[in-house]
C-alpha cells in the first residue's frame, strides 16, 4: 500500500514539474476528434473514476452504462466551460426496491445529481485540475468527492486523483483534511430519503484513496483505450455485495461519428460493461449548414419608383407579397416623404434583428430614392414590442459589405413602443384580416412517470392536437386535446399518501384515467395597457390538473436588464379524467416575479408567493441561454413546509433544457424540443403551469437581447 501511495505521489510531482507535451505527427493525418469520453456514471472520466476533463461548453449528452449488478442512465450538461453537471438514474439489480407487497420484484432504484468544477486549465507545466461531488443531494448510496488532475503526454492522457466517500473505499491513505480540522473525521454511513445537502459529509472520513488511470488515443483507428486503478467498491457495501476480484479496470471507447460513443470494459476482475452515449454541442450553432439566405429582391427602376410616388398602393402590395415569401407579415405600413414605416409580425425567426434585417432588405429595394429612413416596428402576437429606426444608406452599405453591423448600429435608433411609434391603428395601409382565424397542428407526444416502484418507466404514446381560434386581435381560445395510442399505465400501484392537499402527487390517477383528455381549453386576452407594460387575463381549463380564472401583469423596461411580474389565479382541481368535471379542492395562487439578465447570457427568475397546496415560499430559476437559443436551466423551490411534511426530497427541485428545432434544419424556424425533470412529483412547491406566460412572451424583447443578436441583422 505504501509503495502504491509513494508511486502515486511521485507521478503527481512528475505532472507538475516535467513539461511534456510532445504530439505524434501522425495525428495530422488522422484528425478524428476522440475527445473526452464518459465514465460509467456519465461525467467525463475513465470507467469508475472521474478525470479533470469536461465536455465542451454548451454540450449535452444522454447515455446508459449497463452491467451486473449496477446500471446507470444519465443526462450530462455543460452550461459553462468550467462546470459539468450530471443527472443519473441508477438501478441496483441485486437489491430490491422494497417489500414484495409494495414493489414486487422491482430492483432498487436511486437518483443522483453530480457536479464537476474545473479549477485550473492545463498549461505547459501544470495539469488540468477539477473538483467534483457525486450524489450531491441524493440518498448517499453513491456519494463521494474527488480532486483530480489530468495531463496530456503525447497520445496519452494521464489522470491522478484523490477520492473520498464511495470514491475512497479502498482507503489507501489517511484523509489529508484531518490535519486541518478534526470535523472531517466523521462521515455518515447511513442512507436517507435524499434531497438534503449533506455538507458535513463532504470530503470527510477517516480514510481516503489515491486513484489514477491512463487513456491512450489510437487516432488511426478512432479508439480510446482506458486503464484505471479503481478505489470505489470493497465488495461489501450497501450498493452491492458483488465481489471485487481486482481493482484494475480496462476498457475501450469507439466514437461513431461525432454523435455517438460506444464503450466496452472489463471491471473488478469479473464484470463486463457496455456503454452507449448520444452527445452533441448544441450551444455552438446550427448542427447543419444553413442555406436559408435572404430573399434576393431586384431594386426597382426609376420609372417604377416614380409610379410608387404616384400610387403608394403599388409599394404596399409589393412589400406585402415579398415579405410574405419570407413568412413575415405586414400588420401596417406608411410611405412618407423621407421614411418608410412598416409594422411586422412573424413566427419564423427566433432573432428579432434577423427578421428586421430581412424586412429592411425588401423595403429598401422597393422604396423610392427619396426615402432615407426605414422604421420597422416588431410585434409579438398582436402587441408591439420594439421599434428599429434604421439609416437606409448605412443599411445598404452594410449588406454590400461596405460597412459592419456595428457601424450600422451607430446609425440605428432602438426604442420601445410609445405614442410616437407607428402602429396598426395609425398606418396608411392595413391588411384585411378576416376573423375568426383558425390555427392547428398535431403530432405524437409522450407522457410518462419515471422511477416509480412499479417499473423504471411507465409511459404513454399520445396523439396531441393543438388548436387556436383568434376571435379578434388579442382574444384567442387555445385548446390541447390528447388521444391515447399506447400506454403502460395499468401497472400503476403506488397511490399518494401525502398529508397535504394532493395537487400533484395524484399524477398516477390523472395519467391512468385521463389517457384521452382535454389537456387545456382556455381563453386568453392579452394587451398592453401602457409603455413597457403587458397584461393577460385567462379563463378555462388552464392545465391538466387545474381550471379557473385569473390574470398577470408584466413590466419590462426596454433599456434595463430587469423586469417584474405579478400573477393571481383562483383555481379548482379538475377530475382525474380531465374532461369537464372538477373535484372539491380549490385555492388561490399567485406570485410576484423578479427577473434579471446577468452577463454571459445567464437569466434568472425569482418568484415569491403562494403555491397550489397553500404553502408559501420562493422559487429560484437560473438558466444559461446560448446565442442560438439552446438553454440549460435548474430550479429549486423552498416553502414553509417542513421536510417531514414535504416528504422524500425535502424541497422541490429539478432541471430542464430546450433545444431549438432549427439546429437540425437548413432553414430558420421557431420551436423547441423541451425536456424538464422533477426527480420527485410532490405537492409542496407546486405551481400552476402557465401557458403563454408574459415573461415567456416578452422577456426576450428588451434592448439588451436585441444587441445580443444584433449581428443577425445582415443574415
Amino acid at each position: 500500500m505504501r509503495l502504491a501511495c509513494l508511486s502515486s505521489k511521485l507521478l503527481l510531482i512528475y505532472f507538475c514539474l516535467i513539461p511534456i507535451n510532445a504530439q505524434s505527427a501522425i495525428n495530422d493525418y488522422f484528425p478524428q476528434d476522440l475527445g473526452p469520453s464518459s465514465s460509467n456514471y456519465g461525467e467525463v472520466g475513465l470507467l469508475e473514476m472521474p478525470t479533470a476533463r469536461l465536455m465542451e461548453e454548451g454540450s449535452l449528452k444522454f447515455g446508459i452504462s449497463s452491467s451486473y449488478p449496477n446500471e446507470y442512465t444519465y443526462i450530462v450538461a455543460t452550461p459553462f466551460s468550467w462546470l459539468e453537471t450530471t443527472y443519473r438514474y441508477s438501478e441496483l439489480k441485486d437489491l430490491k426496491y422494497g417489500p414484495f407487497s409494495y414493489s414486487g420484484n422491482q430492483s432498487l432504484k436511486d437518483k443522483g445529481f453530480d457536479v464537476k468544477i474545473k479549477l485550473l486549465d492545463e498549461t505547459f507545466y501544470l495539469p488540468q485540475l477539477a473538483i467534483g461531488i457525486r450524489d450531491l443531494a441524493g440518498t448517499g448510496i453513491f456519494s463521494g468527492e474527488y480532486l483530480v488532475g489530468s495531463k496530456e503526454i503525447g497520445n496519452f492522457d494521464v489522470s491522478l486523483g484523490l477520492g473520498w466517500g464511495t470514491l475512497g473505499e479502498a482507503g489507501n491513505i489517511k484523509n489529508p483534511f484531518l490535519d486541518i480540522h478534526d470535523g472531517f473525521r466523521s462521515r455518515s454511513s447511513s442512507t436517507g430519503q435524499g434531497g438534503s445537502f449533506n455538507f458535513k459529509d463532504w470530503f470527510s472520513g477517516e480514510r481516503a484513496s489515491v486513484y489514477g488511470g491512463i487513456e491512450y488515443y489510437l487516432f488511426r483507428h478512432g479508439l480510446t483505450f482506458k486503464l484505471e486503478y479503481d478505489t470505489t467498491h470493497n465488495g461489501n457495501t450497501f450498493r452491492s455485495t458483488h465481489p471485487v476480484k481486482s481493482r484494475y479496470n480496462f476498457g475501450i471507447t469507439k466514437p461513431l461519428g461525432k454523435w455517438v460513443d460506444l464503450g466496452l470494459s472489463y471491471e473488478r476482475g469479473s464484470e463486463f460493461r457496455f456503454s452507449f452515449s448520444f452527445k452533441g454541442n448544441y450551444g455552438r450553432g446550427s448542427l447543419v449548414p444553413k442555406i436559408d439566405s435572404p430573399k434576393n429582391v431586384v431594386p426597382l427602376s426609376r420609372e417604377q419608383k416614380n409610379n410608387i410616388l404616384k400610387n403608394k398602393q403599388i409599394f404596399y402590395r409589393s412589400i406585402n407579397k415579398n415579405l410574405g415569401e419570407e413568412n413575415i407579415y405586414i400588420q401596417g405600413a406608411s410611405l412618407n416623404k423621407k421614411s418608410a414605416e412598416i409594422v411586422i409580425a412573424q413566427n419564423r425567426f427566433r432573432s428579432y434583428p434577423r427578421a428586421v434585417g430581412r424586412t429592411a432588405r425588401i423595403v429598401s429595394a422597393l422604396s423610392p430614392d427619396e426615402i432615407d429612413k426605414l422604421q420597422i416596428v416588431v410585434m409579438n402576437g398582436d402587441i408591439g414590442v420594439s421599434s428599429f429606426s434604421i439609416s437606409r444608406g448605412e443599411f445598404d452599405s452594410s449588406i454590400n459589405n461596405l460597412s459592419s453591423p456595428n457601424e450600422l448600429l451607430t446609425k440605428t435608433e432602438l426604442k420601445t413602443i410609445g405614442d410616437d411609434t407607428p402602429s396598426i391603428l395609425t398606418t396608411d395601409f392595413k391588411p384585411i384580416v378576416n376573423f375568426p382565424e383558425f390555427f392547428w397542428n398535431m403530432s405524437p407526444a409522450l407522457r410518462h412517470q419515471i422511477g416509480g416502484p412499479e417499473a423504471f418507466y411507465l409511459g404513454q404514446l399520445w396523439w396531441k392536437i393543438d388548436t387556436s381560434i383568434k376571435f379578434k386581435r388579442n382574444l384567442t381560445l387555445h385548446t390541447t386535446l390528447g388521444f391515447d395510442i399506447y400506454n403502460t399505465f395499468n401497472e400503476f400501484a403506488n397511490p399518494s399518501y401525502s398529508d397535504i392537499p394532493h395537487v400533484r402527487s395524484d399524477i398516477q390517477e390523472y395519467l391512468l384515467e385521463g389517457k384521452n383528455n382535454i389537456a387545456r381549453m382556455k381563453i386568453d386576452y392579452l394587451w398592453s395597457p401602457g409603455k413597457d407594460l403587458f397584461a393577460r387575463i385567462d379563463l378555462g381549463y388552464l392545465e391538466e390538473m387545474f381550471g379557473g380564472f385569473g390574470g398577470e401583469i408584466y413590466y419590462r423596461p426596454f433599456n434595463k436588464q430587469f423586469s417584474t411580474s405579478l400573477s393571481l389565479h383562483h383555481v379548482k382541481q379538475r377530475s382525474y379524467d380531465q374532461r369537464f368535471g372538477f373535484k372539491d379542492y380549490s385555492t388561490e395562487t399567485g406570485h410576484l416575479g423578479l427577473y434579471y439578465d446577468f452577463p454571459n447570457q445567464i437569466q434568472s427568475q425569482f418568484l415569491f408567493g403562494k403555491y397550489l397546496a397553500g404553502d408559501i415560499g420562493a422559487t429560484i430559476d437560473l438558466s444559461r441561454r446560448f446565442h442560438n437559443g439552446f438553454t440549460l436551466g435548474i430550479f429549486a423551490t423552498k416553502t414553509n413546509l417542513s421536510a417531514e411534511e414535504f416528504g422524500e426530497g425535502s424541497f422541490d427541485k429539478g432541471f430542464y433544457f430546450s433545444i431549438p428545432v432549427d439546429l437540425f434544419y437548413t432553414n430558420y424556424q421557431t420551436g423547441d424540443i423541451s425536456f424538464g425533470m422533477h426527480p420527485l412529483t410532490k405537492d409542496g412547491g407546486a405551481m400552476l403551469n402557465h401557458h403563454n406566460s408574459l415573461y415567456a412572451l416578452f422577456g426576450d424583447t428588451n434592448k439588451s437581447t436585441i444587441l445580443r443578436d444584433w449581428n443577425d441583422i445582415l443574415d
